[in-house]
Order: structure tokens, then sequence, then C-alpha cells
């Protein structure tokens, strides 16, 4: 699957070029910019976030910018991570990592959806807030929503980067009218929440410990747009220079958010809200301009809306390339005869996210239902992370870079030092989201999380077993 040259609007698996450099970036920025993270980070640190934001973005968000950068110039082609592993490890662990990847979306699909719909409810204001807390409700309206989502994704990214690209808009006016009122706030009355310079020393807890495995979740994600490599034009050039033009809009966005609440609100009133758009909305009753509380709950839903359409794009590619390659049913690598887009992949990824999304509220309420689904999210996703940094320890540096590639600084020492960073960083993240939360059963929440993880890479080796077994898969592409 390697990619066409730069004047090339298709590629060599039929899928069309139609991501623009401007695309990419509000891709990464719907994509990786969770507002929610404000408040688990403020909340959860004070004045203490900011700099474990920018530990997380030292050790964590500049190597994954730069082995993207690396391994995307190196190989522009469909798969991401999936295609990395494979060259790097083989087949098996390229099917490990691309597995995760996917069934981790279809897990973070009902999560997002919740916490979409929950501030669509806040909109239509206090009578209608019990609303959030009927599961079926939420449920029929997560489904509403998604399946609108996989329909634009069918008739193909012309379609579907309004989505993202109006997501990523529905992110950045609300956060950077928080920003704004938070320097207002500042400016009039002093921060809310006092500041001193140990404030800023992280004190860690059993309680608190496992934010910092949340803060790097908040940074991930800058894999998306490779995942659809053969549907960047001219990715060896865009993709770049789009992490590098996202990764100072997340960073900003983040940080400055993180203070501005502190600024406009005590911290310990922080932690007790119930979303984003209820903390704006305090933030802004505070200055006055309270009308614009539901404003902004419509644009987080859109960023909502958004971030939905972006992974479900990404995520879709994965058993597309699976089924090119014959360890799922060669189904999934078919195109639509008209719009040229894996809608097999497309549909199963929705069926069962569909699935999830009714199971997930079977016993649980609304709460508790989002709370494990974030947690398991956490865990999950970062599997294909320990791949992508151990791809670029083996392939980078190597001397063999193909014309084009834009290697990680520092030849063969800077790619090793790269790479263990953020390996390092994502081993500890991932340990640190096992943490069971306050007052939960530990027995319990540890079998769930990693008993779930377990069902899940076991199901993944065997589907991979049978492909090698039938003798269908295809051979190896890696070098």
């Amino acid at each position: 699957m390697a990619a066409d040259g730069p004047a090339s609007n298709a590629s060599s698996t039929g899928l069309r070029r139609e991501l623009g450099l401007w695309d990419l970036v509000l891709l990464n920025v719907v994509a990786i910019v969770g507002l929610r993270w404000w408040l688990t980070s403020a909340g959860g640190y004070g004045w203490a976030a900011l700099p474990l934001w920018l530990l997380a973005f030292l050790c964590f968000f500049v190597p994954s910018g730069l082995a993207v950068i690396d391994l995307t110039t190196r190989y522009p082609e469909e798969g991401g991570i999936y295609a990395w592993t494979k060259h790097a490890f083989g087949d098996d662990h390229g099917f490990i990592s691309g597995w995760c990847l996917w069934t981790n979306n279809l897990v973070y699909f009902p999560h997002l959806l919740i916490f979409t719909v929950g501030n669509l409810v806040f909109m239509l204001g206090e009578k209608h807030q019990g609303l959030a807390a009927s599961p079926p409700f939420m449920a029929a309206m997560s489904l509403a929503i998604f399946w609108v989502v996989v329909w634009f994704n069918v008739l193909g990214l012309r379609h579907a980067r309004w989505l993202n690209n109006l997501g990523a808009y529905g992110t950045w006016l609300p956060a950077t009218i928080l920003i704004a009122l938070g320097g207002f706030a500042l400016f009039k009355f002093g921060a809310a929440t006092p500041f001193r310079a140990a404030a800023l020393l992280p004190v860690f807890s059993f309680g608190t410990v496992s934010f910092f495995s949340a803060i790097c979740f908040g940074f991930s994600g800058l894999d998306l747009g490779a995942l659809m490599g053969e549907e960047i034009i001219e990715p060896r050039k865009n993709l770049p220079r789009a992490i590098l033009i996202s990764g100072v809009i997340i960073t900003l966005i983040y940080v400055l958010g993180t203070a501005a609440l502190l600024v406009a609100l005590p911290q310990q009133n922080i932690g007790l809200l119930d979303g984003v758009a209820a903390a704006i909305a305090a933030v802004q009753q505070k200055m006055g301009f309270g009308f614009l509380a539901g404003i902004m709950a419509l644009l987080i839903a859109l960023g909502g809306v958004g971030g939905c359409s972006a992974w479900l794009a990404g995520c879709s590619r994965i058993p597309f390339c699976a089924g090119i390659d014959r360890y799922l049913p060669p189904t999934f690598g078919r195109l639509h005869p008209r719009y040229a887009t894996p809608h097999v992949a497309l549909l199963v990824t929705g069926a069962i996210s569909s699935l999830l999304i009714l199971v997930g509220f079977i016993g649980f309420d609304v709460e508790q239902a989002y709370l494990f689904l974030a947690d398991f999210t956490i865990v999950v996703y970062f599997i294909p992370y320990l791949y992508l940094f151990a791809a670029l320890m083996k392939l980078g540096g190597s001397g063999r870079a193909p014309e084009g590639t834009i290697p990680v600084p520092g030849g063969r020492a800077g790619t090793l030092l790269v790479g263990i960073v953020g390996f390092l960083t994502t081993a500890v993240a991932i340990v640190l989201a096992l943490v069971p939360p306050v007052g939960s059963n530990p027995w319990l929440f540890e079998a769930k999380i990693l008993g779930g993880c377990v069902v899940l890479l076991a199901f993944g080796w065997l589907l991979y077993k049978r492909g090698r077994r039938t003798g269908v898969a295809a051979p190896s592409q890696a070098p």
C-alpha cells in the first residue's frame, strides 16, 4: 500500500485523496482536544496541573509528534501504527496493535457520545436536566447522533471532513471564550484559586495519582491522520506541518484553559461541576455573561460530534487494511462502488459500537458507565503507543530512510532518546490508569479493566491465528 506521488488524487488502495493541510490541522484539534480534561487537571491538582501539562507535553506529546512525523514520512501508507508495527515487528504485532486501536475506539464512541448528549441536555436548561440521568434517553440520542456520523463517513471524507472541521471550531470557540473570560476575571477580581509558588508542586495521593494518565491521554491522537495516509494530499508535506501547527494550538488550549478555570473559580468548586458546559456557565455567570452558557454547550456538543466523526474515519481504516491483508474477512477491504469509501468497515464499526452503547447502560447508571468506559479506553489505547515508540526505535535512525523522510533530530541517539522517553511515559500512564478511584471496590475495578483487556487481546490473537491457519492472509509487507 505505498503512497502515490504528490500529483495523484488516488491511492494504491483506490481511496481518494481528500484531506489537505487545514483539514488535517482541524482533524487533530477536534480529535485530541477534550475540554473535559480541564476539569480533571484543574479540579484534581489546582495550579500544580500546569507543570503536569508541561511534563506530559515534553515526555509524551513531543515524542509522539516526532515519532509520527518520522514514521509517516518514512511509510506514508494507509493504516498508520498498524502498518508501522508490521514493518518493524511483523504481521502478528501489527495486527495486535491495530486491533487494540480499533477496538478501543469501539468503546470510546459510547464514552464520547455520553459526554456529547450531556452537553445537549445542559443546553435545554435546568427543567430538562433529569434527561441526562435517563439511560433510555441517553442511549437513543447517542445512537441517533452516531448513525448520522456513520452516514456522512460512508459518503466520503469530502463530506465527513465538514463534521470534523465544524467540530474543531466548536472546540476552539468555547476554549477561546473561557480563556478570555479568565483574563477578564484576573484583571477585575484576581485569581479565585489563590496562586503561590508552592502551589505549582503536585501533591500526589491515592485519589489523584491517576490524573496524570488522563493528562497524557488528553495529549494523544497525533497518529489519527496517519491512519488515513493514502487519503491525504501530499502526506509527506502536509502531515508534518499539520502536527506542528495543531500541536501549538492544542497545547495553548490545554494550558491556558486550565489556568483560566483556576482564575475564575475556586479549585474545590471545579471538581463539583457536572461538565465542561457547567464550568463555563459558572465562569460566565460570575462575569455577567450567563446568557452564553447554552450557546457554549451547543458548541461543545458539536465538538463531540466532530471528534466522533474524526475517530470513526481513522479507526475504520484499520479493519479495512486488515481485510486487504486477509486477517479479517476480505469484505472489510472493499470500497463503496460510488463513494470509494471503506463502507463495510464503517458499517461494522458502527454496528458494534451501537451494541456497546446499549449494553453499556444495562446495569449501570449514566455516570458509572461514563467512568468505566473512560478508564478502559485509556488502558487499551496506550498499548498501540507502546508499539509506536518501539517501532520508532527499531526503524528510525537506521540510515535506510526512503527519500522524503523527516527523521527525529539527532540521528540514532536522538531517535533512541525520543523512543525511550515516550515508551516509559506511556508505560507509566498505563500503570497509573489502573489505580482504582476512591470509594470503588479495587478488586472489582481491576477485574473489569484487566479482565476486559485480557479478553480483548486474546480474541484479537485468535483472529490473527485463524488467518494464519487458513492460509489466506496476504504476505507481510515488512522488509
